[in-house]
């Protein structure tokens, strides 16, 4: 597969530790936030799933990928959303030939630039309306009432800062990834306290809260979407619009790899109902299909992980 032709390894030379930085290091051979053999597995089942319905049922994309202009990548800078896009696409071609002619090309912003996740330098009012978020009283009410776990954890993990001390993201981003890979849950450096599995079960329904009330509920929700991702939606309105237009050309297929914090902001721009308007699992991905009805008119349909999008009630 096209994900299959390299085999990128981080390396710690054994002489770093005497002239370089090993000592401020860990002992591993993967870079932080790098996406795991068991995510490039997950993307490659998710790829052979979109070519079970759009190649071997609906007949819409190609068979073999001979015909690069039918197709459109993006992804943000960073290595895992790369690597997230060629394992997908290896399993929607899974036969992809490797000549130069056949390389399927994948765009990335200038990160100064980029739209598919908060850009707070590009749009400081972002962190503003984050802090204005978190600081009201119905959020302050729920997070002081988890104080002493966010302690706990803190505690045993050694950490500090605003990642730690005023949101969930970084305690399930650390959490979810072991139970994940079977690691195991970590423990304090002397061994005397360590994570139970009822503390990730409450960290993940804590994130799970977190993800609603800052993409939804709250009433500077619909602000914080629009800066966040606004111009992403944007960018994939035109594009719908612009093939009804007959302006891209023989694409078929635009796929944005991105991260939970572009599908977030998006669930809650869309107003998802409560069942979808979680932390996204692994892999997860939204599809908005352009279909034309009988009458000429067209409609958007927009899945989220299999699943036709369902709205929290009193929206449509």
């Amino acid at each position: 597969s096209s994900s299959a032709l390299v085999n990128q390894k981080i390396e710690i030379p054994a002489w770093n530790g005497k002239y370089g930085y090993s000592n401020q290091l860990w002992k591993g051979s993967c870079n932080v936030g790098e996406l795991t053999d068991i995510g490039k597995a997950q993307h490659e089942s998710l790829g052979a799933q979109l070519r079970s319905i759009y190649v071997d049922k609906l007949n819409f994309l190609p068979y073999w990928m001979n015909k690069t202009s039918q197709v459109y990548v993006r992804t943000t800078h960073y290595h895992r959303t790369k690597t997230s896009a060629e394992s997908l696409l290896g399993g929607i071609w899974p036969f992809r030939g490797i000549t130069a002619d056949m390389a399927i090309p994948m765009y990335t912003y200038p990160a100064e630039i980029e739209t598919m996740d908060a850009n707070s330098d590009a749009c400081p009012a972002t962190d503003k309306v984050w802090m204005d978020i978190i600081s009201s009283d119905s959020y302050q009410t729920f997070f002081k009432g988890q104080s002493a776990l966010m302690s706990k954890l803190a505690g045993i993990l050694d950490v500090s800062g605003p990642t730690w001390t005023m949101v969930w993201d970084g305690y399930a981003d650390t959490l979810f990834t072991r139970k994940c890979h079977s690691k195991g849950f970590p423990c304090s450096a002397n061994g005397s306290v360590c994570v139970t599995a009822a503390d990730e079960d409450q960290v993940k329904r804590n994130a799970n809260y977190d993800w609603a009330y800052k993409y939804r509920d709250h009433p500077l929700a619909k602000t914080y979407t629009r800066l966040h991702v606004g111009s992403f939606i944007g960018t994939l309105r035109d594009q719908m619009q612009d093939f009804v237009a007959g302006k891209t050309g023989a694409l078929k297929l635009a796929v944005y790899s991105g991260h939970d914090t572009t599908i977030g902001p998006i669930l809650g721009s869309l107003k998802a109902g409560n069942r979808q308007m979680l932390w996204p699992p692994y892999a997860s991905n939204l599809i908005f299909e352009l279909w034309k009805k009988k009458d000429g008119s067209r409609v958007v349909r927009v899945l989220f992980n299999g699943e036709v999008l369902q709205l929290q009630e009193g929206n449509q």
